[in-house]
């Protein structure tokens, strides 16, 4: 009986503790919008979406339509407004940022600007912040505060 008394007692071997959580600050989410900035000001749109967005593919069609409307970035942009948004069942925990500037032939722009903490690094959802584009999360319901630009193309 001792002997089974003293197995029951013996510590289990310790299982490893899973990383730390980060905690997600705005301020890891300004520095991604510093850092897209700084990218489109360095290298333009070129390879833009691969660079910057987490998700590839609707950047890639909203940099296209931006692109086909002449539209690009001008001057950088300012946040305006900042929210936190926790992680539900279908969305990661995102900071969603509205910035205000100016498109490169003056228009202004007022644009949802979603960071996701992707894989330990935060990172932009869309990339794209000079067209007006909303985010929220029900796009069913896009936010009346957006500006988009108008066709910035010669007639």
């Amino acid at each position: 009986m001792a002997a089974l008394t003293a197995a029951d007692c013996t510590p289990e071997p310790e299982q490893p503790k899973p990383p730390p959580s980060v905690a997600f600050t705005l301020e890891m989410a300004e520095s991604v919008l510093v850092e897209v900035v700084a990218g489109v000001g360095k290298s333009g749109v070129a390879d833009f979406c691969a660079k910057f967005a987490s998700s590839t593919g609707t950047c890639e069609a909203l940099l296209k339509d931006a692109l086909g409307r002449c539209l690009l970035p001008g001057d950088k942009p300012v946040v305006t407004r900042s929210v936190h948004l926790p992680a539900t069942d279908k969305y990661e925990e995102t900071w969603q940022l509205v910035v205000q500037g100016r498109t490169l032939d003056g228009q202004k722009y007022v644009s949802d600007f979603p960071i996701v903490l992707s894989t330990g690094a935060p990172k932009a959802v869309l990339g794209i912040y000079w067209t007006g584009q909303g985010y929220g999360r029900n796009m069913d319901n896009p936010p009346k505060y957006t500006i988009p630009p108008q066709n910035a193309c010669p007639r």
